[in-house]
């Protein structure tokens, strides 16, 4: 089922004087998009059909249509309402939740509802919002495993999607964990550079590993933000500068400091794994505002 999709931006000062094609280009519109748009002819500019090389000026209405297939997109998934989810921001595109330690990201198969995207999308059902000109859905643009929580980007529709998966892929959007450790750094401040490759016998696991030997790079900073003397552990904040799975994990363990309740690693026992996605910047689609969501608490 194709259904339209309508996103209306009232052109600032500060985005004037360039064509809509540079427009788009700079609110991180990816080209496949921007294709979909000329091809559906789903460019206005106060009322008029217009071509990507139109100017714009101050005070100009710019209104995108595009039709896009459901059987195209991820999901649906369906609402779970037996769950509170915690919104820390949310605008007409977007959200940033605070998901809880061990809840997963979204579902495996049709039978699992009992997810953070299924409890988003109750949230959702629940408010009756819109986003751009449809029932506003539950859309992951990046994860956390299982047993991290903290700060997570759900789009509210699809037309957002693309934009927030190439700011994180840019490195525009950001995220900044904290995790507690054992033991203490001999510097405050530094790099992890080791390469990470598939583990050798464990499918689930990853390893240090030579990038002649498979290994991608890997790039972690690390801050200590506070040392424990009477548990001899550290509270370090951490910022990736790659992707990796279970980077930061696999990282600290390699320097000899496990997160704590980090059970593939070598952490110490603990009531959960002490890794918290605590602070996300991104642009906010269309007005490429910067914005810094960040949480208060530690580990909560």
């Amino acid at each position: 089922m194709k259904r339209i999709y309508q996103k209306r931006i009232l052109i600032a000062a500060n985005q004037a004087d360039q064509t809509v094609k540079s427009y788009l280009k700079g609110a991180f519109v990816p080209k496949h998009i921007r294709g979909q748009l000329r091809q559906q002819r789903g460019i206005r500019v106060n009322d008029q059909i217009v071509s990507t090389a139109e100017e714009l000026r101050a005070g100009d209405e710019l209104f995108l249509t595009l039709d896009i297939d459901d059987g195209d997109l991820q999901g649906p998934y369906p609402g779970n309402s037996s769950q509170k989810v915690a919104i820390v921001f949310e605008n007409e595109d977007l959200l940033v939740v605070n998901k809880a330690e061990g809840m997963k990201m979204h579902p495996h198969s049709p039978t699992e509802e009992d997810t953070l995207l299924n409890f988003v999308q109750a949230y959702l059902d629940a408010s009756h919002g819109t986003s751009a000109n449809q029932p506003a859905k539950a859309f992951m643009t990046h994860r956390l495993d299982r047993a991290t929580s903290g700060l997570v980007l759900i789009a509210k529709n699809p037309l957002a999607v693309p934009i927030l998966n190439r700011q994180i892929k840019d490195k525009v959007a950001k995220k900044t964990y904290i995790a507690k450790v054992t033991g203490f750094f001999k510097t405050k401040v530094g790099t992890f550079t080791q390469p990470i490759g598939l583990h050798p016998s464990e499918s689930r696991l990853r390893a240090i590993r030579p990038l002649e030997e498979g290994g991608q790079p890997a790039l972690t900073h690390y801050q200590v933000l506070s040392q424990d003397a009477s548990t001899h552990e550290s509270l370090v904040q951490l910022d990736l500068e790659t992707g990796r799975m279970h980077q930061l994990r696999l990282h600290l363990a390699a320097a000899g400091h496990p997160i704590v309740g980090d059970d593939l690693y070598g952490g110490r026992s603990a009531n959960r794994l002490y890794l918290q996605s605590t602070a996300l910047s991104f642009m906010t689609p269309w007005t490429n505002q910067p914005t810094i969501v960040k949480l208060a608490e530690h580990f909560q």
